[in-house]
């Protein structure tokens, strides 16, 4: 049996705040063929073909953002309905063979109890909620692949994307 815990508004903006990622580049990746393709379609196999693969397009959006919001959901879940226990920051290891605008994946390793958790991520903000030596976090049986930090509830983090970081060098 888990236990139930109240949210409050403040809580949920936190959360959706936490798990919010910036414009999908899935949409845009479907945008900027889709469209072109559906003109070629008009022009080439007519008005269906084209009204078709527009109907694909919007099919595709409004499953990246359903996913989206499943997510999101499901952490809300997983703090009102889950079990809250102690991890702690083990490492951070880069994954260099998966960059993205040459930027290493970042792979947050954190324990709980005898269990090694691998959390991957680009977002700055995902590893500053984990980088706690220790800390508590919601864990729910019916998502197993979310884990739900608490320093997201008292942490200040902005609510855009990661800023581009500037690299200085200095010569001394």
């Amino acid at each position: 049996m888990s236990n139930l815990r109240l949210l409050s508004e403040e809580q949920s903006n936190r959360i959706r705040l936490f798990y919010k990622t910036g414009f999908p580049i899935g949409i845009i990746f479907i945008l900027a063929f889709g469209i072109p393709i559906s003109i070629v379609a008009a022009a080439f196999a007519g008005i269906i073909a084209a009204m078709a693969v527009l109907l694909l397009i919007a099919v595709g959006i409004y499953l990246i953002v359903k996913k989206r919001n499943q997510k999101i959901a499901h952490a809300l879940e997983v703090y009102q309905y889950g079990t809250e226990e102690d991890i702690y920051f083990d490492s951070i290891e880069l994954n260099y063979s998966y960059e993205v605008n040459g930027r290493p994946q970042q792979i947050i390793n954190i324990r709980r109890r005898d269990e090694l958790i691998q959390v991957k991520t680009f977002s700055n903000r995902v590893c500053d909620a984990f980088r706690l030596p220790s800390q508590k976090a919601y864990f729910y049986d019916r998502y197993p692949e979310i884990v739900l930090p608490s320093s997201i509830f008292y942490t200040a983090f902005d609510n855009k994307q990661d800023p581009p970081q500037k690299t200085r060098s200095v010569s001394i």
